[in-house]
């Protein structure tokens, strides 16, 4: 791995993740570099206009440029383009975050997502990454997953919060139950008062390539009203997956699909 170039992306990253932007020292201490490091891997960033100096002032941010690239990269996903509508009408459906989800490599990665319209929600964004073993969605995808990701998101396992699961027989056991009844429950793996409930959605050839996931507070949340999310899940994957088989792309009217059973709400959250 070449040193610059690893540094160069974890300034980046850092500047992407930070809540406003960096003073100098501060992205040196946070990247155990020097000061002088720092300002030329800035200075290289500046000139590619990946990062740029605040108005006014010497704090460093990131620019749009890495979105850019993140679109440009979704963009090509057909399933994104084909979903979307259906996300839309979901979330017409359901108070909370309404979100596609892919897997990258050891990450869940937010594709698409329709926000909450209530006042208060939880904090959803495209791109935004997390351990996979950590959300619901990640939990779908790294069910379906290849046996060597299993290992290795087992082998690195870390508590984000007290109920981060930590166990790797654990994780095992609850990826079995995931790929048996057919969607995952996080509960306050990342966020302690969030919780999300998320389904597979499968391509023509029935591998899971991405997972529907609903997201809000955890006393929204109760046993009846995750039910009653499955059943819409599983309703709207299967919208999706018809929709994306039979080539629609997103660009003209959704198609309709006859005998779509409808979905009763639940008598309590």
């Amino acid at each position: 791995m070449i040193k610059s170039v690893e540094k160069a992306f974890r300034v980046l990253e850092g500047l992407s993740r930070a809540d406003g932007p960096m003073r100098l020292s501060d992205i040196a201490r946070a990247n155990g570099i020097t000061r002088s490091n720092a300002f030329h891997l800035l200075q290289t960033l500046q000139e590619l206009d990946y990062v740029r100096q605040a108005e006014d002032s010497t704090l460093y941010e990131a620019t749009f440029r890495s979105f850019e690239i993140g679109a440009k990269l979704l963009s090509r996903n057909t399933l994104v383009a084909v979903a979307h509508p259906f996300l839309l009408r979901l979330s017409e459906q359901v108070p909370e975050n309404v979100m596609l989800n892919v897997r990258d490599g050891l990450w869940n990665v937010v594709a698409d997502r329709i926000e909450s319209r209530s006042v208060v929600r939880t904090l959803a964004y495209l791109g935004a990454r997390a351990p996979l073993q950590s959300v619901s969605s990640g939990k779908v995808l790294l069910a379906h997953a290849p046996a060597s990701v299993i290992d290795e998101v087992a082998r690195s396992l870390v508590a984000y919060t007290a109920r981060s699961i930590t166990d790797p027989d654990a994780l095992r056991e609850q990826l079995a139950r995931i790929r048996e009844q057919g969607y995952a429950v996080a509960i306050g793996e990342v966020n302690e008062d969030a919780k999300g409930v998320a389904s597979p959605v499968r391509d023509r050839h029935g591998d899971v390539v991405a997972a529907l996931s609903i997201a809000g507070p955890m006393n929204r949340l109760g046993e009846d009203t995750i039910a009653h999310y499955v059943a819409l899940q599983h309703d709207t994957i299967r919208r999706i997956e018809a929709a994306w088989a039979n080539g629609w792309r997103g660009d003209a009217a959704p198609p309709q699909f006859p005998g779509q059973a409808s979905v009763a709400r639940p008598s309590s959250a």
